[in-house]
């Protein structure tokens, strides 16, 4: 137990002798600037480490961009053998002339051993001057703006209006009209399908968009009985014959039987047309 009261006594010693050690190697430190300092303004610590003679570690250093206490930023930290220049910006500012000083950091030595950079006492004031308080602060007036011309960014703008007013009537012509009348018969099939919503669309219509490509390919009405006349004008279609002799043998049931049944599928037919423009296309 005494043992432990002896061990605990000297390690408190040791500790005050060490920061009294630790208080004799404060470094010496200048500022290039002690007062007049406003907001914005940048002031640089330089402090002497030509005593040191195994350098600083540089790890140990504070941490820069950063701000340190109400008023000042460490920006950057240069390091050379004999000096440390801390630069310091201001970020605030009080209401009336205040004096401050700059942080005060433990860093080490090579060796281990702490050093301490000290703190100097600056001056730092308003940015405006105040007469009686904050409460009477009074803004100076707003500058006179600076006039740009506006000319060329109208002229810009009155072309690019003509051109949109142009690209959309050359776009709603091509689609209407030019587009419409050169479109190929499957194309113009599958067009018509997709315009049609699956919820308004009868089988009845689809086959009869598909009916109408086909004569409109043939320059004639194709009925069922005569395929074999269009597969051999049009051997591209020849690949889909088995789908297209289908397709009319299910429209020639409902639409001409005595007792009609069920026409052709609408998706069948949307996946015939398709084909078959693909075919058109490479005809």
């Amino acid at each position: 137990m005494r043992n432990r009261y002896t061990i605990l006594i000297m390690l408190f010693l040791s500790s005050i002798f060490a920061s009294a050690s630790m208080a004799d190697e404060t470094l010496n430190a200048t500022v290039d600037r002690a007062w007049g300092l406003l907001l914005g303004d940048e002031v640089n610590v330089r402090v002497d480490i030509s005593s040191v003679e195994l350098g600083i570690n540089k790890s140990s250093l504070p941490q820069q961009e950063k701000r340190y206490g109400t008023w000042l930023y460490l920006k950057t930290i240069d390091v050379d053998v004999e000096t440390l220049v801390f630069h310091y910006q201001v970020v605030n500012v009080p209401v009336k002339n205040t004096s401050i000083e700059t942080p005060k950091f433990d860093v080490k030595q090579q060796d281990e051993k702490w050093i301490v950079i000290p703190s100097i006492p600056l001056t730092i004031g308003p940015s405006l001057a105040v007469a009686g308080g904050i409460s009477n602060l009074e803004a100076k007036s707003d500058i006179s703006p600076t006039l740009i011309s506006t000319v060329e960014a109208k002229q810009q703008l009155k072309l690019f209006v003509m051109v949109a007013i142009l690209s959309g009537l050359v776009l709603a012509f091509w689609h209407f009209g030019w587009k419409t009348k050169n479109r190929q018969p499957f194309a113009q099939a599958v067009h018509d399908l997709s315009r049609l919503t699956f919820h308004t669309v009868t089988p009845d219509q689809a086959a009869r968009i598909l009916h109408t490509a086909f004569n409109h390919t043939s320059g004639t009405i194709v009925v069922y009985g005569e395929l074999e006349k269009l597969m051999n004008q049009y051997p591209w279609l020849m690949p889909l014959k088995d789908d297209i002799e289908l397709f009319y043998k299910q429209s020639e049931l409902h639409f001409f039987a005595r007792k009609a049944e069920q026409g052709p599928d609408i998706n069948d037919v949307r996946k015939l047309a398709k084909a078959c423009r693909s075919k058109e296309m490479l005809a």
